[in-house]
């Protein structure tokens, strides 16, 4: 191996050793993707709220629904309860809905805490949202806290995150009840212009809860201070003695995993020794395969030596003044170009046939009879000159330019 190779070989490897070295020896960064499934402990999993929900409302009296809601619904139509949505967004189409609130209709109760609700089922109830913004500052951390007095603490939760905030802008004032509010950080734990995200309606036999801030169920929330308090109230209007549905299918992350690679990526060191068996191998087949590799020796082609055989053959005749062999040759010739390139079968010379041949060689009838006529004429002498050689091949040359 070249000494330049070696020492492009050995800089490769020492980069990819202090990279894998940087990379192992940074601390884990953070996944704040809002998952909201009941299996992750990331800041927006619910692993926790799912837990202390299941253990309070006991396991008899909480169910996990893993299909949409519209094909459980319809395959457990005696079915009761609250059915709990928690998610980014959560967006039902018009059957599902409709069959939703037929549900809920009945007696029961539906419970959505998500960012995006469904805008038909807002405009059903008469609802519409926005989004706080300030202009004096940039950020968008919430504070959140209930009205009713019995569940209200003395000052309102902090979520010390930047998020978007919805609320609720407009509102049925006369069948809705405000829950809850919330207004962005300005520097002082007070809420002095507060906005609806949380409310409840009527509707039917049943009532609907809707609930615009998802990441009070999150771990992060959950554990941090007393914001636990905030989330174990937000239930307080959820009948403790009828079952729990707790929804897995509207989740933005999967509560199983299909990916064979996932616990291997998911995983910082495995992760990078799968990047490294696959550059190493890579590196190998690059420098071994131009190691081994020789060149192909270019093999030249048999040149075709007919035309020059057949020149030499014609000289030797011409030579030795046998012009009748020539001839003969000649029409044989010319037979085969009439065979292979003219695609016309020569058994039966007769009217049809030399009609044939003129017209596919772009001959006049005429000419192509007087060539053929030359030809017999030659056959059937024993002994021709020079001179009628030379005008057969003058015929037969003139007769295949045309074509």
């Amino acid at each position: 191996m070249a000494k330049t190779s070696k020492i492009f070989i050995i800089t490769i490897v020492g980069a990819i050793a202090l990279l894998t070295y940087f990379e192992a020896s940074e601390p884990e960064p953070i996944n704040w993707f809002p998952s909201y499934a009941k299996t992750d402990k990331i800041p927006l999993g619910t692993f926790v709220s799912y837990n202390l929900m299941k253990e309070a409302f006991n396991i008899s009296g909480f169910k996990d629904i893993n299909q949409p809601p519209y094909e459980f619904l319809t395959d457990h139509d005696t079915v009761s309860g609250t059915y709990f949505f928690i998610n980014g967004a959560i967006d039902f189409d018009k059957d599902e809905l409709n069959k939703v609130l037929t549900w809920v209709e009945k007696g029961n109760t539906l419970f959505i805490s998500a960012k995006t609700i469904e805008y038909k089922l807002l405009d059903t109830l008469n609802i519409d949202t926005d989004n706080l913004f300030s202009f004096d500052d940039i950020d968008t951390k919430p504070m959140v806290a209930l009205t009713n007095t019995n569940l209200k603490k003395q000052f309102p939760f902090l979520y010390d995150r930047d998020i978007t905030n919805p609320y609720f802008s407009e509102l049925d004032t006369i069948n809705t009840t405000v829950l809850g509010v919330s207004q962005l950080y300005n520097d002082t734990l007070k809420i002095k212009d507060p906005k609806i995200n949380y409310l409840q309606q009527s509707f039917g036999n049943g009532k609907i809860l809707l609930h615009t801030f998802p990441e009070a169920f999150g771990n992060y929330f959950m554990l941090k201070d007393k914001n636990y308090e905030y989330t174990q109230n937000l239930l307080a209007y959820i009948d403790p003695a009828k079952q729990i549905l707790w929804d897995n299918y509207y989740k933005s992350g999967k509560t199983f995993y299909t990916s064979p690679l996932f616990l291997l990526l998911n995983n910082r060191y495995l992760k990078w020794a799968y990047y490294l068996i696959i550059i190493g191998g890579l590196l190998f087949v690059f420098f071994e395969g131009k190691r081994k590799q020789r060149s192909i020796p270019v093999i030249e082609p048999l040149k075709n030596q007919t035309l020059a055989f057949t020149r030499t053959i014609s000289g030797m005749y011409f030579e030795k003044g046998e012009h009748k062999e020539i001839a003969t040759k000649q029409n044989l010739l010319f037979l085969d170009y009439v065979r292979n390139v003219l695609r016309t079968p020569t058994d039966h010379l007769d009217e049809k046939t030399l009609i044939d041949i003129s017209a596919r060689s772009n001959n006049d009838l005429e000419d192509t009879k007087i060539l053929f006529r030359y030809f017999d004429e030659l056959n059937r002498k024993s002994k021709i000159e020079k001179e009628e050689l030379v005008r057969l091949y003058e015929l037969i040359t003139a007769y295949k330019s045309r074509a």
